[in-house]
This record gives C-alpha cells, sequence and structure tokens, in this order.
C-alpha cells in the first residue's frame, strides 16, 4: 500500500499547537467524521464535515481518499460510490486547510471515538495531533449515539452516507450543545409517533402490520401489549433494528385475545406476505413424512423421508424427535417390526428377536405374507384414526374464548366463540374455524400448548 505524504507548513503547525496548549479559543466548531465499514467492521473514514460558529461558512466538508483497500463488495453492500470515493484526494493534501480552520477553535466531537479516527489520519502522515477537544457523549452514554442516527434517518429521510446527513448531525450536536438539553429534548420522537395514532391502540395481545406508501406490508410483529410495543418502536429509537421507520405511513392491527394465538397469527402471515423487513419465520424446511416402501424381500415397510409422498401417513413433522415417536407408537401398538418400521437400524434381526425371542419377519421369511396382510390393516387404521384436541384460551372481549384445534397431534387452525356455546365434539366449532396450514413454525409454537394450557380446557375427543 502506498501512503501519500506531504509536507505541512511547519510555521502553521507550531501556531495551530500554541493556541491548542494554550486553550485560547474564540469559536467552536463541531466535527463529524463519516465511515464505512471494511473487513470485521472497521470503520474507514471518508469524509470530514464541521460546523463552526464563523457564520461567514457554518458548513464546510473535506472528502479525502480511504488510508486502505475496500473491497468492490464493501462499497456496494453501503450503497456508496467506489469511484466516487477513490478520486478524491488523499488526507495529506487537506490537511493544511483543517488545520487553519481549527486554528483558534474549540474541537467538538459526539465521543471519543471519532476523535480518534481524524487522530489517525494525521498520524499517518506523521503528525502528532496533540489536541484536546470536547464530547458530547461519553462512554456510557454510546446508546445515545444512535439516537442522533436513527432520529435523523426516521425524521429526515437521509441515509447515514449523504453529506447532507452529515451537516444535520453536526447542526443537531451544536443544538445540544448551546442548549444543554437531554438528548430526549434534542432528538424528539418520530414524526411519525403521533400520525399513526398510537396511543389509540389498547394495549391487548396480537399482531401488528407495517404498510407504506402503497399500502404494503413491509413487517409484521406481534405483542403481549400492542400499544406498549407500538411505542417502543417510535420512542426507543437507539434500538438497534433494521426497520427503515420513514417507511412507514399507517399501521394495522388484529388483535388476538392472548398471546399463543398472536404468534400463531403472526407466524402465518409472515409466511404469507414475506415483509422486506422480516427476517425470521419466512421460509420453512421441508417437513418430515412416513412413506410406506418395500423391502427387496417383499416386507412391507416405513421410513421417514422429506419428500411428500402419495403413499405415506397424512401427518406432516417438523423435528425428527415427533416422527420417531410416532414410528415408536405406530410399531408397538400394532406390534410391527422395529427394523421394518425404521426404528432400530440394524444388519440382522431387530431387538424382538434378539432380547425378547420373539418370531419377527425380519429373521423368518416364511412369515412375509401374513406380516403384509397386519401392516396393511395397521396402516389403514392408522390412516384413518381420528384424535381431535380443542384447547380453549382467552377470547378477545369477556363475552368470546379462543380455541385452538389439533387432529392427530397436527395444528388445523384457530377461531373464536361465544362463551355461551358449549362445546362438546368438532362439530361445534368448525363453523368458527379459521382453517392454516402446519409448519414449522406453528408447530414449534403449538408443541407448548399441553404445558400450558390448564386441562380442564383442553377438549380430546377420539373419533
Amino acid at each position: 500500500m502506498i501512503i501519500f505524504v506531504k509536507i505541512l507548513n511547519i510555521e502553521k503547525l507550531k501556531i495551530f499547537s500554541v493556541a491548542l496548549k494554550l486553550h485560547i479559543f474564540a469559536l467552536m466548531v463541531w466535527i463529524y467524521i463519516q465511515t464505512l465499514q471494511a473487513g470485521k467492521k472497521r470503520d474507514i473514514p471518508y469524509r470530514l464535515v464541521l460546523k463552526s460558529d464563523d457564520e461567514s461558512q457554518p458548513y464546510l466538508s473535506f472528502n479525502f481518499r480511504p488510508p486502505m483497500s475496500i473491497s468492490k463488495k464493501d462499497y456496494e453492500l453501503q450503497g456508496l460510490d467506489r469511484l466516487q470515493i477513490l478520486s478524491s484526494p488523499p488526507f495529506c493534501d487537506l490537511a493544511d486547510d483543517l488545520i487553519e480552520v481549527f486554528k483558534n477553535h474549540q474541537l467538538v466531537f459526539l465521543e471519543v471515538k471519532q476523535f480518534l479516527l481524524l487522530k489517525s489520519q494525521f498520524k499517518i502522515i506523521g503528525y502528532n495531533f496533540n489536541v484536546f477537544p470536547k464530547y458530547l457523549m461519553y462512554a456510557t452514554d454510546k446508546t445515545q449515539t444512535n439516537s442522533i442516527s436513527d432520529y435523523l434517518k426516521t425524521t429526515k429521510n437521509l441515509g447515514n452516507h449523504s453529506s447532507d446527513y452529515a451537516e444535520r448531525f453536526v447542526e443537531l450536536m451544536a443544538h445540544y450543545y448551546d442548549h444543554k438539553l437531554t438528548l430526549q429534548e434534542t432528538f424528539p420522537k418520530a414524526e411519525t409517533y403521533e400520525a399513526l395514532h398510537i396511543s389509540d391502540y389498547k394495549l391487548s395481545p396480537g399482531v401488528y402490520f407495517f404498510l407504506d406508501e402503497l399500502q404494503e406490508v413491509i413487517y409484521v410483529g406481534k405483542a403481549s401489549q400492542i400499544r406498549k410495543r407500538l411505542q417502543s418502536h417510535f420512542s426507543n429509537l437507539s434500538k438497534e433494528t433494521m426497520i427503515d421507520y420513514s417507511k412507514i405511513k399507517s399501521i394495522q392491527v388484529e388483535f388476538s385475545g392472548n398471546d399463543i394465538l398472536a404468534q400463531l397469527i403472526e407466524s402465518a402471515h409472515i409466511k404469507h406476505l414475506k415483509p422486506i423487513y422480516n427476517t425470521q419465520q419466512v421460509e420453512d424446511p421441508a417437513p418430515y413424512i412416513i412413506n410406506k416402501a418395500t423391502t427387496a424381500s417383499g416386507i412391507n415397510k416405513l421410513q421417514i423421508t422429506r419428500k411428500d409422498i402419495i403413499d405415506n401417513l397424512p401427518e406432516r413433522y417438523f423435528n425428527r424427535v415427533s416422527v420417531k415417536q410416532s414410528l415408536q407408537n405406530f410399531c408397538n401398538e400394532f406390534n410391527l417390526c422395529r427394523k421394518h418400521c425404521g426404528i432400530e437400524k440394524v444388519k440382522g434381526p431387530c431387538s424382538k428377536v434378539t432380547r425378547e425371542q420373539t418370531p419377527c419377519v425380519c429373521a423368518d421369511k416364511t412369515l412375509i405374507t401374513a406380516y403384509n396382510e397386519r401392516f396393511e390393516d395397521a396402516f389403514r387404521q392408522f390412516k384413518n384414526r381420528k384424535s381431535s384436541k380443542i384447547y380453549k384460551l382467552k377470547g378477545r372481549h369477556h363475552h368470546e374464548d379462543a380455541f385452538i384445534y389439533m387432529v392427530n397431534g397436527i395444528y388445523e387452525g384457530y377461531g373464536f366463540i361465544d362463551k355461551s356455546e358449549v362445546v362438546l365434539s368438532t362439530n361445534d366449532i368448525l363453523g368458527q374455524l379459521i382453517r392454516q396450514s402446519n409448519n414449522y413454525d406453528t408447530s414449534r409454537i403449538v408443541s407448548k400448548l399441553d404445558a400450558i394450557i390448564p386441562k380442564e380446557d383442553i377438549l380430546t375427543l377420539h373419533e
């Protein structure tokens, strides 16, 4: 790497150093350095913007070439014009002008990190930048630094790499310093906060949808208290998030009555709508299927696969533990071969023969015909069997109950029903059932129901 070094005006540096040591500052200058990320999140400076108390030239912007090589991909990921940045002069060409501006000024930075970025640039060209700056924030205020950035992007729709963003940044720094205000006073809540009427929403469980100017859903979330969650979205701007709040033009809410349904409804909408700011629950792994097949010897067998095949048990499983448990139950109930039910992987006979000393088709081929007939009967019974569960949950208001409906351990959907209605069979809830598809995330959510729902609120039906 070639480092360009320019000999600075020695007399100018001496004057500047004396001014710094004596603290003879007549004016303030607020400095903000814009950086891009390269490698392991290293901040590489490429622009310095400052605001001076000198009203004749309040804003100055200095673009300079990054002091290290940065990949083309890093530029693209951050939306920066690589050729434009590389065409900027090296920092050493700007040093004289910066020294002139800094002379007789008190330098003010947002935080220590910003000052060290500037100091490192002077160090590269061989100058010891002995400055005693002021800071608006210290280590304990680190989260507040993001408040300024998020406030600008939210209320002004400014990208954090634009020169307008940097100018607005130093303007807010000066405002903060002059008025001695708290950050909350300096950087008020997003303009969209009041316009979206968040205070009108209830403190109830449900799902919320952020919509853009085209009324397309860009984010789906769930909360046990909708109003509180929405307030945290728009008032806690220091929290790290991928959401661009400036794009939110309206909010829609679907109340669920309880948090479990909120999770299920949120998951269903995310998978269907695929909003740009949702990164989880968008895609599903393929389910496990119990498929019927035949060995080379003509013995009926069951095997676990992730390919959807017509001749299989109707259940779709989303973790290997549940599918193996179902195979275990099937094998034990109908007294089938453990090897050919996919429970044991052995070269020889299964444990029924080796441990229990019981005849089995895996050790005696004369039993194949009788075994296959028993297997087909068992498979038919298992396929046609229907065991339903109805879980009662809290509804959206005092006169309503919510319910979740499951068949053979598989999520079928949810609904709402009047508290006065008596539920004794599946027919009593089918008219209110909102059918849903089972998937990896719904399977994960409903797997907890038996542990968290009181037994008196679970109706089990065998048909």
